[in-house]
Order: C-alpha cells, then sequence, then structure tokens
C-alpha cells in the first residue's frame, strides 16, 4: 500500500516537473523573440542617430563662418570695416594683374621670333604680316583684334608716350603695329627679309599705343 502512494507522489511531481520545464522553454523563447524584436529597434534606432549626426556635421561644414577681412594701412594699423574703401588695394591689384596678362603676351609672342612674314598671311608658324601676326598673339588670350593695322592703332585704351608704356602694349606706326617688349624694344612682323624680329621701338615715329589688357 505505501508502494502505491509512492508511485502516485511520484507521477505528480513528475508531472509538476513537466509543466516547469514546458514553461521555462516557452519563457526562454518569449524572451528571445522579445531580444530579437529590441535589437531590431534598437539598431534601427542607432541608425537613425548616426543619420542625424551626419547630417547635423555636413551642415555644419558647408555652412562655413565668414571670417573678417583685416585691412592695414602703411603705418600698421587695422582699419574698420567701415573705413575701409576700394582704393586703399584696388589700385595694386589691378596694376600687379595687369603687368602679369601682359607679360604673359610677350612671353608668348616671343616663341615665334624668326618665324617668316607673309603679306596678307595669318599663320604663326607658316607665315604672317603685322597686324595677322597680333591677331594671333592676342587672340590666344580671348582678344579679338582686325586684320588692319590702321584700325588696330584706333582701338584699345590709348596710353600716350612711350614713357607710359609697358610690356604687352601695342606701338602703331603708319603702315604697321608691334608688341612692345620693354627698354626701348619692338616685336612685330617686320618685312619679307626680317620675318618676326625685334626692332628699335622707334626705328620711325610712333603714332599712338595701345593697351589691350
Amino acid at each position: 500500500m505505501q508502494e502505491a502512494n509512492y508511485t502516485v507522489k511520484n507521477n505528480k511531481t513528475e508531472e509538476r516537473n513537466s509543466v516547469k520545464g514546458n514553461l521555462g522553454k516557452a519563457n526562454r523563447k518569449g524572451m528571445r523573440r522579445s531580444a530579437l524584436k529590441f535589437g531590431k529597434k534598437g539598431l534601427a534606432l542607432a541608425l537613425a542617430l548616426m543619420s542625424l549626426s551626419m547630417s547635423t556635421a555636413f551642415t555644419a561644414s558647408a555652412s562655413p563662418k565668414e571670417e573678417e577681412l583685416l585691412v592695414f594701412s602703411e603705418e600698421g594699423a587695422i582699419i574698420s570695416q567701415e573705413d575701409q574703401s576700394t582704393s586703399l588695394f584696388s589700385d595694386d591689384v589691378l596694376v600687379g594683374d595687369t603687368v602679369s596678362r601682359s607679360q604673359q603676351i610677350v612671353d608668348y609672342a616671343t616663341q615665334y621670333i624668326g618665324r617668316p612674314y607673309r603679306y596678307g598671311g595669318v599663320s604663326l608658324l607658316h607665315g604672317s604680316d603685322c597686324s595677322g601676326f597680333l591677331m594671333g598673339i592676342f587672340g590666344h588670350f580671348g582678344i579679338g583684334l582686325p586684320h588692319s593695322s590702321a584700325e588696330i592703332g584706333t582701338l584699345g585704351t590709348n596710353v600716350g608716350s612711350l614713357a607710359n608704356a609697358i610690356p604687352g602694349d601695342v606701338l602703331a606706326y603708319s603702315g604697321h603695329v608691334g608688341i612692345y617688349l620693354g627698354n626701348g624694344r619692338m616685336l612685330s612682323a617686320l618685312n619679307s627679309r626680317s620675318g618676326v624680329t625685334i626692332e628699335s621701338a622707334t626705328y620711325k615715329p610712333i603714332k599712338s599705343i595701345r593697351r589691350f589688357v
């Protein structure tokens, strides 16, 4: 009789253990599903925060803060923005740019020294006359000139005397034009005998001096 009671108790104990085991498995499965759901949500939240941070950084870098330009007087004092004027520095900048561009024209033109002269020609390599030579040189820098020495002598800015001329200015003579090189020298497609050559700027009377840059 005692043995029967013991068997019943053991069966009940096993049932309770079986139920607890099943509940434990169910709880673990539920916890794994919850963790998986939370993991996906957490990943999405982290990606959203990362995107917001990158967007803020990009906006900050794309909109740099303007820096104040400091201008100094000849005595070394800082000039306030209210007192600054274009005349304080524009002259130097403009003169510097003009000289630089003019020198580029001179440097480009001198590489054709020795090339042939050809009446009516416009080829820097195969032959040009005086106005055709200037057309090719200044055209290289985007400055259009007519194929006429008389017309070229009326265009651009009138410099005045040779004392005011800088390298790159155009010297206009009667029936001829050339490029001033400085130091009293002139470069041009002179004639069929000399071709493109350097000559004295005063080899004959100058009618006008024109500036195109």
